[in-house]
């Protein structure tokens, strides 16, 4: 598979490193494409964290997502199974089925495909506003309160996504 290069910036209208950076689930993150900028046929998420950190179990009833792997590895869980990636690799994750997926390595950088577009305004929503800069230090993971998974399925619902249960990874 060819390497995946990074974004210019003139692919998303400016620079970058001038877009907000979030702190969604422990892990980094800001949107670089917006629907609004692909007619909404796609959107795409930069994404950074450390080892563990990750997603709930979840259905997406319009979306499909496809993680580009930069650098480090993911592993992602779909009907049943486990599959890791490694930098210059992808991995799909169709819509309307569950799926989940974590950092599977000290680290990793990538991008999130979202097609079509919409579901990366849970970002903003649910996202907090992280005061370094993307490629600095990084938030340390840990599991989500009872009271975290409730504020993310109630904004989720109205999204079309469903959270159906806690990580699937050991």
């Amino acid at each position: 598979m060819a390497r995946v290069t990074h974004l210019s910036a003139s692919s998303v209208g400016g620079n970058p490193a001038d877009l907000p950076v979030l702190d969604h689930l422990d892990m980094l993150c800001r949107v670089l494409l917006r629907g609004e900028q692909t007619g909404g046929a796609f959107a795409i998420v930069e994404e950074r964290a450390r080892l563990g950190a990750g997603t709930p179990l979840h259905v997406h009833e319009r979306e499909a997502e496809t993680f580009i792997v930069l650098d480090g590895a993911l592993e992602g869980w779909f009907q049943g199974s486990s599959t890791r990636v490694e930098a210059g690799s992808m991995i799909h994750l169709p819509a309307g089925l569950e799926h989940a997926f974590r950092i599977a390595s000290d680290s990793a950088h990538f991008y999130s495909l979202i097609t079509p577009a919409g579901f990366e305004s849970f970002f903003d929503t649910v996202g907090r506003p992280w005061a370094g800069p993307f490629d600095g230090d990084m938030p340390i993971p840990s599991a989500p309160s009872a009271e975290a998974i409730g504020v993310l399925a109630t904004v989720l619902g109205p999204l079309g996504v469903t959270i159906t249960g806690p990580p699937p990874f050991d």
